[in-house]
């Protein structure tokens, strides 16, 4: 029987008498060589609620964000209500109306709830009304109490979710997809939106509804279609196909890889146990591991198999005992005790720029001193033994570790877990990206380490690895034991069954709601929010100056005060531009050789004698000059895969030459005219400084009122998120890195009214200070949070210090000093105050 026929040609769907809203023909997705989808073909009706069911890896999120745009496919068409889209992006989706609230969440962490919901949403969702009541009633639809400027990294993990799903509901979409929705949502939560998505069906709208929950897929679905390994496997009526059936063909296969003998004692002595484990995304969970057995967790992917595993060994807090041979093991001594298999070998399992040898050893090395000296002869004697054991294969010990297959560096992980003789072994996701060949050794290995008497723990999201290797499965739900098999009960199909069935629901996500609105309103949120440095930096500023007036009373002197104001706006203006930079994730070292480059390409023509003409023609020459730079650095980064550090350091070494081929030494001196203009003050103050507050305070507006500054701020908190919310993000870069470089073209112009000359050495300092002031003013070194008024304070307060070393009588190598102490001491103020503050609720 084929597995189409697997539902009876009777109960397989009919066509219906409206056109498909949207219709998927032949859609083919590889990775490399690895196929997500082959040949996938099916219509969605309007009006229909069309669940997509499959295991883990069975293509179902890859064809989801194949119709959002993120993913293009390798073949195949779509068409939206008839007409074919090629290609598909997130922007065409959406004006398409096509809605999609992810499985992981599209949120950015950096903006806040307002700021999240305008930068996902189209502008006229928000016209004709109060933007604030609007958004707080899509917030309110959703059962999400939580105020509009709370920022989105202190939502709890379901208020995340029903912000996605509030996004999604919002546009009134033609096509909705929505993906594993209720994966952390509590009974209550999940009821109103199944009304919700019921009331948009009834009103024409076609949804795609992703689940792995047969008892969801009865309360909301009228059409079922079911993806296993990439392929379609069928489509039907949801009254007309039964559970069997559509497990048939959601598991559709017998077990391909041949496994050792299972434990033969049917009571053996318990050596492993946890009794009432709480933690991140799982809770009250139970276990019992007899001596020779393994367990094995089983479950949809993202319902806390994953954090139980590395609260198991010793990576993350939790509440419930953990028990060894009868001794309860205390949390802080697990990492220590527990032996742990990640399941991203080359993110957390392997030391990747370190030998085989090293990378076996380097957990165990002091079982191989004396005294703390290495016994070479005895770590390559145990090396060679376990190699032996688990056939590695390698050209020698002291190869690199990336030399290796994929199976023989899981061995070396294993061996290296081994070799640290281990209380218990935790292995998630052992044969991830393992050959057939291999994970036959593997299977070994771990059933020998079994019987040897060492626990062995397995997180697994192939149900048929499961049924062959485990002694006892524990299938988890929504972070709760959904059911525990033994014995001959463990099949692929009754795990399957015991995962799609569960009916287990997220704790209730009011409480965590409630904590939301105490900790975000007054006092607690300025401190919290990106303005929060100006106040401190303000007091500095004016202490500082007050302590320097007390030992020299020409400090504060109109001319001293127009100095420093003077030098703290060519600086300024190209902190901003690094300011925007590090909004995005970036950064860029270029910004000191550019601003001595446009001093030298303006002394070319703004000079005394010079017409009017000629002198705009130099400032729109320096400009021009700098539009091109930003181009070239953004370009470098988005379509040559350059990193920001070795984009603009080329940059860097570039200009600086440049400044040098056009000039070899000072030359060229201003116009007079012009640096008067450019110094102009009233009273002490500079309008030159004047000038630089109305930018950063239109900056701020720009950053926090217009898209342009939401998806810049984006980009930097998420790029991933961002570019799923359908921002155009390589576009946003590069046009971010023009401004970097406009702004330092404005700093280059006051720059060359202080010095009065073209000198290509001039310029280079300005790139340390420049990410000094960006660092005192509170801007995030990872993106995303910064702001421009913290920037200029930080700039005014940079040029303060410098200059009150001279008044101060104090040596040239203070300034050195105070300036790293400076940055240091914000640095590590701003990113503790911001590490406490985001720490999930």
């Amino acid at each position: 029987m084929t597995i189409v026929e697997a539902i009876p040609r009777s109960k397989m769907s009919h066509h219906s008498a409206a056109a498909p809203a949207l219709r998927l023909t032949g859609v083919t997705k590889y990775f490399g060589n690895i196929a997500a989808l082959v040949d996938v073909s099916v219509d969605i009706f309007p009006g229909e609620v069309h669940a997509v069911l499959g295991e883990n890896g069975a293509g179902k999120s890859t064809l989801m964000n194949i119709i959002s745009g993120v993913l293009q496919p390798t073949a195949g068409t779509i068409h939206v209500e008839g007409n074919a889209v090629s290609p598909m992006t997130p922007a065409k989706s959406k004006a398409l109306g096509v809605s999609i609230a992810y499985q992981h969440p599209a949120v950015l962490n950096d903006l806040n709830v307002l700021e999240n919901l305008r930068v996902a949403l189209p502008d006229h969702v928000f016209d004709g009304g109060n933007t604030d009541k609007t958004a707080r009633a899509m917030l309110d639809a959703v059962g999400l109490h939580v105020p509009l400027k709370a920022r989105a990294a202190d939502l709890t993990v379901p208020q995340r979710h029903l912000l996605e799903i509030a996004k999604a509901l919002a546009v009134q979409p033609r096509i909705l997809i929505m993906d594993e929705p209720t994966a952390a949502l509590d009974q209550d939560a999940t009821e109103m939106l199944f009304t919700r998505i019921r009331a948009l069906a009834a009103a024409g709208t076609a949804v795609i509804y992703i689940t792995h929950r047969m008892a969801e897929l009865r309360q909301i679905a009228d059409r079922v279609t079911v993806l296993r390994d990439g392929r379609m496997r069928g489509t039907a009526l949801a009254q007309d196909v039964s559970d069997q059936d559509l497990l048939d063909m959601i598991v559709g296969r017998s077990l391909v890889s041949a496994f050792p003998p299972k434990a033969s004692d049917t009571a053996p002595a318990i050596n492993f146990a946890i009794n009432g484990l709480t933690g991140q995304n799982f809770t009250d969970v139970s276990f019992e591991v007899g001596r020779g057995q393994i367990i094995g967790i089983a479950g949809v992917d993202g319902n806390g198999q994953a954090e139980l595993m590395r609260a198991l060994a010793g990576l993350m807090p939790f509440s419930g005992q953990v028990i060894l041979d009868g001794v309860r093991l205390k949390a802080d001594t697990l990492s220590r005790t527990a032996a742990y298999m990640p399941a991203d070998r080359h993110k957390e399992g392997l030391a990747t720029d370190l030998t085989v040898r090293e990378n076996a050893t380097f957990t165990a090395l002091d079982r191989f001193t004396s005294s703390g000296v290495m016994n070479r002869s005895r770590e390559l004697a145990e090396v060679e033994h376990i190699f032996g054991q688990l056939a590695v294969k390698t050209p020698g010990l002291d190869a690199k570790v990336l030399s290796l297959s994929g199976g023989n560096q899981q061995k070396i992980v294993m061996a290296r877990a081994l070799l640290s003789q281990p209380g218990y072994i935790i292995s998630d996701q052992p044969t991830q990206g393992v050959d057939v060949g291999a994970r036959f050794e593997i299977y070994r290995i771990l059933r020998e380490v079994s019987a040897a008497g060492t626990p062995v723990i397995v997180n697994s999201s192939d149900a048929a690895e499961l049924e062959g290797l485990c002694d006892t499965v524990v299938v988890m739900s929504r972070g709760r034991v959904a059911e525990v098999l033994e014995g001959e009960a463990i099949t692929e199909e009754r795990i399957v069954s015991a995962a799609v069935q569960a009916g287990t629901h997220a704790p209730n996500v009011g409480e965590p709601t409630a904590k939301v609105h105490k900790t975000h309103g007054g006092w607690r949120h300025l401190v919290q929010s990106d303005n929060a440095t100006a106040i401190p930096l303000s007091a500095v500023i004016l202490l500082l100056g007050l302590y320097v007036y007390g030992q020299n009373a020409n400090y504060l002197s109109f001319f001293n005060i127009s100095n420093i104001l003077l030098l703290a706006t060519a600086l300024g203006f190209i902190a901003m531009g690094q300011t925007i930079a590090l909004l995005m994730g970036g950064i860029d070292l270029s910004v000191g050789p550019l601003a001595g480059f446009l001093v030298v390409v303006g002394s070319f023509f703004i000079n005394d004698g010079q017409s009017d003409a000629m002198i705009a023609l130099g400032f729109a020459a320096m400009f021009l000059c700098a539009a091109v730079v930003g181009t070239i650095n953004g370009s470098l980064m988005r379509y040559a895969n350059f990193t920001p550090i070795a984009a603009t350091l080329a940059m860097y070494i570039g200009l600086q030459g440049m400044s040098f081929v056009l000039r070899d030494g000072p030359g060229g001196y201003i116009n007079f005219g012009v640096m008067d203009w450019l110094t102009w003050k009233l009273g002490p103050i500079p309008v030159a400084f004047i000038a630089l507050i109305a930018f950063a305070l239109v900056g701020e507006v720009l950053l926090r009122r217009v898209r342009g500054g939401w998806q810049l701020r984006a980009v930097g908190s998420e790029e991933g998120a961002a570019r799923r919310l359908g921002v155009r993000v390589d576009r946003v870069f590069i046009l971010g890195y023009v401004g970097v470089s406009l702004l330092t073209a404005c700093g280059a112009i006051m720059l060359m009214a202080q010095i009065g000359v073209g000198d290509p050495a001039q310029g280079i300092t300005y790139t340390l200070s420049s990410i000094t002031a960006v660092v005192l003013g509170g801007t995030s070194l990872r993106g995303g949070r910064g702001t421009f008024i913290g920037t200029i304070l930080g700039a005014v307060l940079l040029t303060e210090v410098l200059n009150a070393v001279s008044f101060l009588g104090l040596s040239q190598a203070y300034q050195y000093f105070f300036q790293g102490a400076l940055i240091v001491v914000a640095a590590l103020i701003y990113a503790t105050a911001r590490s406490r503050a985001e720490v999930p609720a």
